[in-house]
């Protein structure tokens, strides 16, 4: 097989890139880990940000770049900022009038709009609170219109380089655990981040392993800023369910189990995490509060909420409060590119989370990930197809990487590994040591445990995996320990990056950090 552009990810990112490398006439293909409606996405459920000032409260695009750039720490890079705020009103109305997705409007026909944290506007465009699905929904309704393949159970192994230049990508079929290749001119990067790899505190879907990361530190690619996990204040208590900001937008309340507020629940979502922490350190319980809200908004705009937790708690929200946990969300850390998705390697392109041109710097605001997954797989997409066109034979296949591949394909199928235990002990490990509250003596003995859990890949378990989940651990320890690292080197205090050790910022590390892979 061969394509003038592979797409690796189904995510908002990847069927943007996708959609607008067909619509300018290339011959595009997206790859997936799994089904299309695999991913994170798909779960983002709270709402989508754009300054379209349709509430009258005075936003404006100006208004979303300051409150980014402020969010970011000192570390968002402007010209990302810029670029992503002036293009998502466009898009997101692209969204609702050619892709028809449904969001809730005002009775004028405009998008309505509602705070999320960090601004004091409302800014954030939602489909009542299952934007996420709405969405991709639609996207990938478009998707098949424009007659776009999307070959699924393929797990991406490595991008084929030759001389420089890409020549495809390396997969495994998961169907029949055999290495199939592909051929690209061009390949666009878009696997989602790596807070899954938290296995047991996150919000992810468990296919969220960070896999075009690792896939990229392995090309030679360098990683930026992997520091930065963003942890979700509002997870469900016992379970892996995120509450959306949408809550809080609508008036829901932080109390602790002595009924009292502690913090602004619209702050940014780094101080609202760590003032949660700080209440269950204290012995205290953290709830949300919706009790007080109309029952009308909480059947209308809340109506998945509702449900969701009266089928994993028990919980009636509109009478008790929702006990919480903060949990893994989102990484603002991914392979450097510049703003426009172009990595080091020609002909290799990220987009969404799995990249990072510094939109987000050292924290993201809420609201933005979709956005920003919608404008730049866009922009990665056109970029990708004006590179395409541009090379008029496909690369060479180098013979020496495909035979890595197989070696170590068979190395693993000849070990017993139990896989989601390895997996279970990593998330333990990073959210325990390379966590919300973290120190340099911890993050050191996480090293330690990295390399002690790396050798045994070598070994057999009592229990087995199949392959994919085997290579999911290559791929989680990679980086992890490339994570850890970039979380030692920073000392200091910033975003959500927060170092008991060092907890103030210090302007010594206004820059980004940048990791490669090593053996």
């Amino acid at each position: 097989m061969q394509y003038d552009i592979l797409v690796i990810g189904s995510g908002i990112a990847g069927m943007m890139a996708a959609i607008e490398a067909k619509e300018l006439g290339s011959n595009v293909a997206i790859v997936t880990k799994k089904s299309p409606m695999a991913n994170n996405s798909f779960m983002a459920k709270g709402g989508i940000n754009a300054a379209l000032n349709n509430m009258k409260d005075g936003d404006s695009i100006e208004h979303h770049i300051e409150d980014t750039l402020k969010s970011g720490i000192g570390l968002a890079e402007e010209e990302a900022v810029r670029i992503f705020c002036e293009n998502a009103p466009q898009v997101i109305r692209n969204l609702h009038r050619k892709y028809k997705v449904p969001f809730t409007t005002l009775p004028d026909g405009r998008l309505a709009q509602r705070p999320f944290g960090g601004t004091k506007f409302k800014r954030t465009c939602f489909s009542a609170d299952a934007t996420g699905p709405a969405i991709m929904k639609a996207l990938s309704k478009t998707i098949k219109e424009l007659d776009i393949p999307s070959i699924t159970n393929h797990f991406a192994i490595n991008l084929l380089i030759n001389d420089g230049k890409v020549a495809g990508a390396t997969f495994l079929d998961e169907t029949n655990e055999e290495i199939k290749i592909i051929k690209a001119k061009a390949v666009i990067v878009a696997t989602g981040g790596y807070a899954g790899l938290y296995r047991g505190y996150t919000t992810n879907i468990t296919d969220a392993t960070g896999d075009g990361v690792a896939m990229g530190l392995r090309a030679g690619l360098e990683a930026m800023d992997l520091e930065f996990i963003q942890f979700h204040p509002t997870g469900l208590e016992g379970t892996n369910y995120l509450i959306s900001e949408a809550a809080r937008a609508e008036g829901g309340k932080l109390i602790n189990s002595d009924g009292k507020e502690f913090v602004d629940e619209l702050n940014t979502r780094d101080f609202v995490t760590r003032a949660i922490v700080k209440q269950l350190n204290k012995g205290k319980k953290v709830y949300l509060d919706l009790t007080m809200i109309d029952e009308e908004i909480i059947n209308t705009k809340l109506i998945n909420l509702k449900k969701r937790v009266k089928s994993l708690k028990g919980i009636d929200i509109s009478k008790e409060p929702i006990p919480l946990n903060p949990l893994a969300h989102y990484t603002m850390g991914g392979i450097k590119t510049d703003t426009f998705g172009f990595t080091s390697i020609e002909g290799v392109f990220y987009a969404g989370e799995a990249g990072n041109n510094g939109v987000n710097g050292a924290n993201r605001l809420g609201g933005n990930s979709l956005s920003e997954g919608a404008v730049f797989g866009k922009i990665t997409g056109y970029e990708a197809v004006k590179y395409s066109f541009r090379q008029k034979t496909f690369v060479d296949i180098p013979d020496d990487t495909i035979q890595k591949d197989i070696e170590l394909i068979n190395k693993l199928k000849s070990k017993k590994i139990d896989a989601k235990k390895i997996k279970h002990e990593i998330g333990e490990l990073l959210f325990k040591k390379v966590g919300i509250l973290r120190n340099g003596y911890a993050i050191k003995k996480a090293l330690e445990k990295l390399k002690t859990i790396k050798n045994t890949l070598n070994e057999n378990d009592e229990k087995d995996s199949n392959l994919k989940e085997k290579l999911e651990c290559v791929n989680a320890i990679d980086i992890s320990k490339a994570l850890a690292k970039a979380a030692l080197y920073r000392e200091e205090s910033r975003g959500a990056h927060f170092r008991l050790d060092f907890p103030e910022q210090d302007f010594s590390f206004n820059h980004h950090t940048i990791t490669k892979l090593e053996d």
